[in-house]
């Protein structure tokens, strides 16, 4: 077949065109640190990259839900502690009725002030939301009616959250397990004044066995919130070593070798000024063939 100036040229600007693209796909590199600037530079590595950044945007909203759960399972915690101790001391009260029922008046005003503390204890918030209430958060759990009988107006649910693709984390106990459960607290209060304004010792002993067995329901929570913290650092952990990998992995995937690609980039520098050196000899021997 008969080469004609015509397809001289035109492989010519092929030879340009191509070393053009090398020259720009390598200042491209350069310039971004990335050998994969765009899904065509390599599909199956740019399906790759889009992956593994789509689980480190995931691992970046687990690492929050983990924040989250931990300082609400720490402050639900100090608020049982809490609890504790004023079950302890009013435990306390009811003893010393025993043996100094003459002071009755001042044991039953604190035991009184206990049992308002310990609503308000019930009826604790983090971050605007009651804890004690089930999925019930906007609204306070635990009402003191006009007769001072308390009622619980939540539900029984843990709340869990999120904490990997596989792994939830309960984030609360609803008060139903806590305040009014196997031992109503609040009644309990109630019953313990009204034995030591009657000097009922009867009726003392079995409220303060009722505060013991309220002591060891609080404790019970209060491990089963360590094991659910004890959850969160071990995924907290996990998730850790899961960035690390998505970052070796991404940076496996997109860094460029950028020795490698300034090498590249002066190759195909040269490459082009070769090209368009002797696209412009072909010029100037069709010109002349042209004169003659």
């Amino acid at each position: 077949m008969r080469i004609t100036e015509t397809m001289r040229y035109e492989n010519v600007l092929r030879d340009i065109g191509r070393a053009q693209q090398r020259v720009l796909k390598a200042q491209e590199q350069v310039a971004t640190g990335k050998k994969v600037n765009k899904p065509s530079d390599d599909p199956v590595a740019a399906s790759d990259i889009l992956r593994i950044n789509g689980e480190k945007s995931e691992d970046v909203q687990y690492s929050r839900n983990l924040t989250f759960a931990r300082s609400k399972l720490q402050f639900t915690d100090a608020a049982l502690d809490s609890v504790e101790q004023m079950a302890e001391r009013v435990r306390t009260l009811g003893q010393l009725s025993f043996s100094d029922p003459d002071k009755a008046t001042g044991y039953l005003t604190e035991i009184q002030g206990l049992r308002d503390q310990m609503i308000a204890a019930a009826n604790s918030a983090y971050a605007g939301r009651f804890i004690f209430g089930g999925s019930q958060t906007t609204q306070a759990p635990y009402v003191k009616g006009p007769g001072g009988a308390v009622t619980y107006g939540g539900n029984a649910q843990d709340m869990p959250m999120q904490i990997s693709r596989t792994v939830k984390v309960p984030t609360q106990i609803p008060g139903s397990d806590l305040f009014t459960g196997t031992v109503d607290i609040f009644a309990v209060l109630d019953d313990l004044a009204t034995a030591i304004q009657a000097k009922d010792k009867a009726g003392i002993d079995a409220q303060l066995r009722n505060l013991e067995t309220f002591a060891e329901s609080i404790s019970l929570s209060r491990s089963k919130i360590g094991g659910y913290l004890n959850l969160v650092t071990n995924v907290e952990s996990d998730l850790s070593a899961a960035k690390l990998s998505h970052e070796t992995e991404l940076t496996n995937k997109e860094a460029v070798d950028l020795a490698a690609a300034i090498t590249e980039l002066t190759a195909s520098q040269n490459g082009l000024q070769a090209t368009l050196a002797v696209g412009a000899k072909i010029s100037q021997v069709s010109i002349l063939n042209y004169l003659k």
